[in-house]
């Protein structure tokens, strides 16, 4: 049976607009890391793609897919290298995915940092749907529903599945070997590299791409598993989750809601935002507004959030609350919590 987390997925009716998905750089910046011990200049390996290597410097920036594609498809032909997707997944370590990195890595068994990978798609990067089947002793991570580039395709299933296995492994701190892999397309010249990749050589032209493994280590404690801090990075995926795709096809929504909750103080101001997304103040407001939002709609949103996650979570008083929000009094801070949700934040402690 699958994992109880019900996926968000990109549905097959949304191909058309799929490649516009938000996604960070994380990928991209492995990609340039990886393309830089051949000699590679990132600006070849950028090319055409719209991102530049000033953009890896900014951690707040989101790129698209479709961005994504055109690096890889390049990256492909500058190596001339076709196991390029499976050593690329080989090094998107757990630390590659920041908040939902963490989340999984303290998670407290493999199956539920599996069903946070799967809930939140646009965090992990994916390409495919994912999803866990469970029959007897077996256990089955099966990606399909890919969308995207056909040229591709092989690529990044091969990455799809190498990348969530290094997951599991780091997850886990074991050297894990699936008990099969299957792939659904025709074996490659390197097919032998997967033995070295998984630990086990792989099946070709099967039904589906997925890694088989025994059902027991779902349930296997993980080592660095911290109930309190799964719960309150749980919360704080499904939030960035739903900015971005709130986002869709607006990277630069994405970018602002970013930066804003990094540093709310800082960030509650239209000059200081505006310059860190290098735009002017009057464009950023004409931004917003040509998607339907303001600048003042975000920064509250930011705040509201923020500041209800604060009374809940933690033990800080109203008057730290609203300093680290840009309140410059307690009083002021009260009033537009209220406003925002017609309550006190008293109320939230009870």
């Amino acid at each position: 049976m699958p994992l109880s987390a019900a996926p968000i997925v990109l549905s097959p009716d949304r191909a058309s607009d799929a490649a516009t998905a938000a996604t960070s750089l994380h990928t991209v910046a492995t990609t340039v890391s990886l393309l830089g011990r051949h000699g590679i200049a990132p600006e070849a390996l950028l090319a055409g793609s719209g991102i530049t290597p000033a953009c890896l410097t900014e951690p707040a920036r989101l790129v698209t897919h479709a961005q994504e594609l055109v690096v890889f498809a390049n990256a492909r032909r500058l190596l001339s290298d076709d196991t390029f997707g499976l050593r690329l997944g080989q090094s998107l370590h757990i630390s590659s995915y920041g908040l939902l990195g963490y989340t999984l890595l303290v998670s407290p068994t493999l199956r539920q940092a599996l069903a946070s990978a799967i809930r939140f798609p646009l965090l992990l990067g994916s390409y495919f749907r994912l999803r866990v089947e469970e029959k007897g002793d077996t256990a089955r991570l099966v990606a399909d529903g890919y969308h995207y580039r056909a040229d591709l395709h092989a690529l990044n299933a091969e990455m799809c599945l190498s990348s969530m296995w290094t997951i599991a492994r780091d997850c886990t701190g074991l050297p894990l070997v699936p008990s099969a892999v299957t792939l659904a397309f025709r074996a490659p010249a390197h097919h032998a590299l997967y033995a070295d990749i998984f630990g086990q050589a792989g099946t070709f032209e099967a039904s589906e791409n997925a890694l088989i493994f025994p059902a027991e280590w779902l349930d296997r404690p993980q080592p660095l598993a911290d109930p309190v801090s799964y719960h309150m990075a749980l919360e704080h995926c499904e939030r960035l989750e739903g900015e971005w795709a709130a986002s869709q096809g607006s990277g630069f929504v994405a970018r602002a809601l970013r930066l804003v909750r990094t540093d709310p103080a800082r960030y509650a101001q239209a000059p200081q935002l505006a310059a860190a997304l290098h735009v002017s103040e009057r464009t950023l407001r004409r931004r917003f507004a040509a998607l339907g939002t303001s600048f003042q709609a975000v920064i509250d949103q930011v705040r509201c959030e923020e500041a209800q996650h604060f009374l809940r979570h933690t033990a800080l008083p109203v008057s730290a609350i609203a300093e680290r929000l840009g309140f410059a009094e307690p009083a002021s801070f009260r009033h537009a919590f209220q406003r925002w949700t017609g309550r006190r934040p008293s109320d939230i402690r009870r």
